[in-house]
């Protein structure tokens, strides 16, 4: 019995360091990656209202986010506009990590011509410097 007892504290002991070694491989790798623009990396983003380009839209990004953090622009962290020839904005210096991509724009080809389309997605990237795309597809809510 006190041999099962013996063998089951062993497995205990391992078991724990097995994990701790886990936790604390995953914290460095957060280190390694702290989400913000102090990075060489840049983001292009295009919208798109369905298959078609909306040019001039607003974009911002939160750091550290995975969840759509809301309508309330002042709470994302950064934030950029397209020109209004074009459906592209760069946010660059960027670390590579988790965000949410939020934009807002308008749809001149809908009734009325000023509609408002929004829309996002999260994102993660692991490059620490280039350049890297995304298509950020927004709605009038259909």
């Amino acid at each position: 019995m006190n041999k099962n007892k013996l063998l089951l504290g062993v497995c205990f002991i391992l078991m724990s360091f097995v994990f701790i070694q886990c936790k604390d491989k995953k914290k460095e790798e957060e280190d390694n990656c702290p989400e913000g623009r102090t990075g060489q990396l840049t983001m292009v983003f295009k919208m798109l209202h369905h298959s078609r380009p909306i040019p001039g839209c607003r974009v911002f990004i939160k750091y550290s986010a995975s969840e759509f953090p809301g309508t309330d622009t002042t709470k994302y962290d950064y934030a950029v506009t397209a020109e209004n020839t074009s459906a592209y904005a760069s946010i660059d210096s960027l670390n590579c990590g988790s965000y949410y991509v939020y934009a807002i724009g308008i749809d001149s080809l809908l009734d009325p011509t000023d509609w408002v389309c929004v829309g996002g997605l999260p994102f993660n990237n692991s490059m620490v410097a280039g350049v890297d795309s995304i298509n950020v597809y927004i709605t009038e809510g259909d």
